[in-house]
């Protein structure tokens, strides 16, 4: 009888505990309930921090779902990331995680363990969204789908939720995601509804900010990367985007040519079977214009998934058809256009089986397309849950026989720039790579033979981008984005492949974050210091001497001390507190001397201004932010200070970075001939570009003695409005010649904008310039800074190239006197995504020239 009582009781127990827990999730507040609006409706949208608290709620309502905090933004923001599965996964979550990690780094198991871990594991799958602040639908949509998953009871929800652990992050970039709601909010009901912001959705970067998934510049890609490669291990990664409204209304995966070749084909036939349920249920749904195969590529690797690829993780990507934010669109069916490979005319064809016929489109629409997409990716990885987690295991170790066993990439701390050498070492194994250190041969050692394989191979080598035609006797498919992504290049660090010995291979020891260059003072104590300017990470130190008042100068003639020669341009600092301890930590070796008997010049601090557009400028941002990175002083200039303030009594040097000279003088891009001239515009106050009296201010403030910088496209702006012997003989090219491709450069060092340079280097030429200089008159002077090779044979380094022979014989850089001031113009992009590291000091000289007194 008591045992009949015991199990009575049990059973009323459990019913107890179900009727709770179904009754607590009943009473889960819907996204629209918990915001006091329909999500998805006309005109409302929530904002990050509402984002958060409803996720937080869900988190303090249900034991599916955890919430982790990845870091905090650039802006402060915390960036956080839901966790969701059953809540017996979730209470078992850091044991999914080891077999995660086990799996994506197999080496030393046998089959037997590894095929025991797939049974045991879970799919984990990683959904990001809005990573591009403007693409705003997904931050919605993941409020709603979170909401499901959560609260659900019906069978195929708790299946799916028992196979796959899926993190979910509402926002990559919370800060722009904030300032676009507030935007969106300030003008709706106005003329300007809907538009664009007059600054970039990332403070630093804008749109970049899925270009910078293997440099790792920025707060939140360093905190995702830290969360994917060294702490989840997904097995499959899907970033959801927006695109233009008047196109297909989604596409999904396969995606169009070229291939990269260093992928395993195991990536693709993933991508294929999950683009390909995701087309299906969209269609069984009647969600008409859908679309693969078209306009995305499977080639370029910066973005977020698509670094991912060379690290065995299957990354997928969806694009659907934006709204004004939260405002609907209406296209008319004569708007609906193709355009781009996969899609030339917009009509029916094979990958685009039943197009969209036009009609209102609202921010309803991208959730409902969003929200089955993602119901079929973790169908796809229920479904397939083994074979994702063995597919994985097989690519890292078809990696590891890409290698040899004492094969290895050396990266010795002996080179020109030894903290540039450190920080590539400490970038790759960032990137989850596998790195050591050998403190006797102060050198880092990368394996071969290792899960990333595929990952070093392409970015440690150089890059041929694959012509591929799409019908006999075409022109080839044109690249997505850049061509040419070899770090050692762009960084300027010499990375060779070597065999080791077992002895050698016995002083390895794993990477660590001290494993970094300490610089050797010599003379401690002395009242000035010589340092070289071969380092970047000596203009920090420069900035930190200027911060400190202390005198600099350039020495203007080679001198020795102590058998060692250091070259004119080098720099002479006075002493000041904390300077040794500085360059210890930067990693530069500085000589202290008694003073300097040989001619020298004195740098003054100068005051850099550097222009920000009203039309957002993400080469604006990147300079900015190595602008902090490196501790120059300097403020923007806007559009009013440009055409009203005295530039000359404020400003030494001013910067203007890479924009069209219709962007800097009107503030709109010109369209090409026979093109719309419709241009959407912004609040008064932010309307227009410098015009004709900001011309004849920058004009004055060279005439009066001011430097004056020009990037890449801007230096088209200043070849127009000087007269100067100079011309950018690319300008009427049509196509791109060199569509961000690495190209050798010769450098004439014996200039302060070259000093410290080496004599050929790698430069970075993403648009049309190429210089043609001519002999001068008396009233001014030019100077080739670098140039071309006369064989263009030689020209090509990594990336691709039109016609090289555009190029040959022709300068990339110049600088001019003129009146009593001067002009650099940098025609490459020599601070491109802060990934060129090697011709950062071209720009960091030329500001420094405009402070020589």
């Amino acid at each position: 009888m008591n045992t009949l009582k015991r199990f009575f009781y049990f059973n009323c127990i459990l019913i107890f505990l179900n009727i709770s827990l179904y009754s607590q999730q009943s009473e889960i507040q819907t996204p629209s309930q918990f915001l006091g609006f329909e999500i998805g409706a006309d005109y409302k949208l929530a904002d990050y921090n509402q984002i958060r608290s409803y996720f937080q709620m869900l988190a303090n309502s249900s034991g599916r779902i955890e919430i982790e905090t990845l870091g905090k933004t650039t802006l402060g923001n915390d960036m956080f990331m839901a966790i969701i599965s059953s809540e017996e996964n979730l209470r078992k979550k850091s044991e999914y995680q080891q077999i995660a990690r086990k799996l994506a780094d197999p080496r030393g198991l046998s089959q037997t363990e590894v095929e025991n871990l797939i049974k045991q594991g879970k799919v984990i799958v990683l959904v990001t969204c809005n990573i591009h602040a403007s693409e705003i639908g997904a931050t919605q949509m993941a409020m709603e789908w979170a909401y499901a998953l959560v609260t659900a009871k019906d069978s195929e929800t708790r299946r799916r939720l028992e196979n796959v652990i899926l993190l979910l992050v509402p926002s990559l970039n919370p800060d722009g995601q904030l300032m676009e709601v507030e935007w969106y909010r300030k003008y709706v009901g106005t003329k300007y509804e809907g538009g664009r912001m007059p600054w970039l959705y990332h403070y630093y970067i804008g749109h970049d900010n899925n270009r910078d998934w293997f440099m790792l510049t920025q707060k939140e890609s360093k905190a995702m990367n830290k969360a994917v490669y060294h702490e989840w291990y997904p097995q499959v990664w899907l970033d959801e985007h927006q695109m233009g409204s008047s196109g297909p209304r989604m596409f999904v995966p396969p995606y169009a040519n070229p291939v990269a070749a260093n992928v395993h084909p195991l990536i693709w036939r993933s991508v294929d079977n999950i683009g390909t349920m995701m087309s299906l249920r969209l269609e069984e749904q009647n969600k008409s214009g859908v679309i693969y195969g078209w306009v995305f590529d499977a080639y370029w690797p910066g973005g977020t998934k698509n670094t991912a690829w060379w690290k065995n993780v299957v990354g997928l990507l969806t694009e659907v058809a934006s709204t004004k934010m939260g405002s609907p669109v209406e296209v008319d069916p004569i708007e609906l256009r193709g355009g781009g490979k996969g899609l030339v005319e917009y009509r029916q064809q094979i990958n685009f089986p039943n197009p969209w016929t036009g009609g209102k489109w609202r921010l309803r629409d991208i959730i409902d397309y969003e929200r089955i997409a993602s119901d079929a990716l973790l169908e796809v990885c229920t479904n397939y849950r083994e074979d994702f987690l063995r597919n994985i295991s097989k690519m890292a170790l078809d990696a590891v026989k890409l290698g040899e066993e004492d094969l290895y990439y050396k990266i010795p701390l002996d080179q020109r720039d030894s903290p540039m050498a450190s920080k590539l070492a400490h970038l790759i194994r960032e990137n989850g790579a596998e790195v050591f250190y050998s403190q006797s041969e102060k050198s880092f050692y990368i394996p071969t033979a290792q899960p990333f394989a595929r990952f070093l191979n392409e970015f440690l080598g150089t890059q041929s981008y694959p012509e591929i035609k799409p019908v006999y006797g075409s022109e080839i498919i044109r690249p997505y984005d850049v061509t040419a992504w070899s770090l050692p290049l762009m960084m300027g660090v010499t990375v060779e492949k070597v065999r080791i010995t077992k002895e050698v291979k016995s002083l390895l020891k794993p990477i660590s974050d001290d494993d970094k260059p300490k610089g050797i003072i010599k003379n401690s104590g002395a009242p000035m210091y010589l340092v070289s300017n071969n380092l970047n990470n000596s203009l920090k130190l420069v900035n930190e001497a200027f911060r400190n008042k202390s005198k600099i100068y350039y020495i203007q003639k080679d001198f020795e001390v102590d058998n060692v020669i250091y070259p004119t341009g080098t720099f002479a600092i006075g002493a000041y507190p904390g300077i040794e301890k500085s360059a210890e930590d930067l990693g530069i070796n500085i000589q202290g001397v008694s003073g300097i008997n040989i001619p020298k010049v004195e740098l003054k601090e100068p005051r850099v201004g550097l222009y920000k557009p009203w039309l957002a400028s993400m080469d604006e941002g990147w300079t900015r932010w190595i602008f902090d990175q490196y501790g120059f002083s300097y403020k923007n200039i806007d559009n009013a200070m440009m055409k009203t303030a005295k530039l000359s009594g404020n400003f030494d040097v001013i910067i203007i970075p890479a924009l069209s000279k219709d962007v800097i003088i009107d503030g709109k891009w010109k369209p090409r001939e026979g093109q719309m001239k419709y241009f959407t515009e912004l609040p008064p106050e932010y309307a227009g570009g410098i015009g004709q009296e900001g011309v004849k201010n920058i004009k004055e403030f060279v005439e009066k003695g001011g430097t004056l910088i020009a990037l890449s496209e801007a230096c088209n702006f200043v070849i127009d409005q000087f007269n100067i012997p100079v011309s950018n003989v690319l300008i009427n090219e049509q196509n791109d010649i060199s569509p961000g491709s690495l190209l050798r450069v010769y450098v004439d060092t014996n200039h302060p904008v070259t000093y410290g340079m080496p004599e050929i280097i790698s430069a970075f030429v993403g648009e049309n310039i190429a210089f043609q200089t001519t002999i001068p008159g008396s009233e001014l002077s030019r100077k080739v800074l670098a140039s071309y090779p006369d064989n263009p044979k030689e020209i090509l380094q990594s990336g691709w190239i039109l016609d090289p022979n555009k190029f040959t014989r022709r300068a990339a850089a110049v600088a001019v006197t003129y009146e009593r001031g001067r002009i650099v113009l940098l025609g490459f992009n020599v601070q491109f995504r802060a990934q060129t590291e090697s011709t950062f000091k071209l720009l960091f000289n030329s500001i420094l020239w405009g402070g020589v007194h």
